[in-house]
């Protein structure tokens, strides 16, 4: 629970071997599984990885704009543990906050985006917004959890299509694709 099964882990890996982007943008770190595998597979990449601080708690949910879900795997994570003694390390940064409040352009231009914090509408939306107002042009936006047991998810990335941005899913995994168009596209 709160991991990624095996075959969207191997999804995501392949699309990020094949960008080899020099910077990554993760939303939601959990226990840095997926973080730690992102540095392995993009040796010369930097991941930068955002989660909700250490004390957060559902308590304090009131004072934060938009809704959150999740509270079940929040409650027992323990942030990045999976990476912190890894030999990639040095190469992954991580960030405390709330999605809905950090400015994003403090993470530069990062050319692969991986979207797995909170599911709900509210933040899909936010999260993909913040993320395409940094990222240049052929960027790849990747999102976990777009299936019917996360219909904000889904009603989000509807929107981004109905847009006019061509988002796939990718065969057998719940997560959902796009690659920004070059400019000259």
């Amino acid at each position: 629970d709160g991991m990624l099964p095996t075959r969207d882990a191997l999804a995501l890996l392949a699309l990020l071997v094949c960008e080899n982007p020099a910077k990554v943008l993760e939303i939601g770190t959990y226990m840095g599984h997926t973080t730690r595998a992102m540095a392995q597979n993009a040796p010369s990449a930097t991941i930068h990885t955002i989660d909700l601080p250490v004390d957060f708690s559902p308590e304090s949910e009131s004072i934060t704009p938009l809704p959150k879900d999740d509270f079940h795997l929040i409650g027992k994570r323990i942030v990045g543990r999976e990476f912190k003694d890894s030999p990639h390390a040095p190469r992954i940064v991580q960030h405390y906050g709330d999605t809905a409040d950090i400015d994003f352009h403090q993470f530069g231009h990062p050319t692969f985006f991986f979207i797995d914090g909170s599911h709900t509408y509210e933040y899909c939306k936010n999260d993909s917004e913040k993320c395409l107002e940094i990222s240049p042009a052929g960027s790849v936006f990747i999102w976990h959890d777009c299936d019917v047991r996360h219909p904000g998810v889904v009603r989000a990335l509807h929107e981004w299509r109905r847009s006019g941005r061509d988002i796939l899913r990718i065969a057998n995994t719940s997560l959902a694709y796009w690659k920004r168009p070059s400019e000259d596209s």
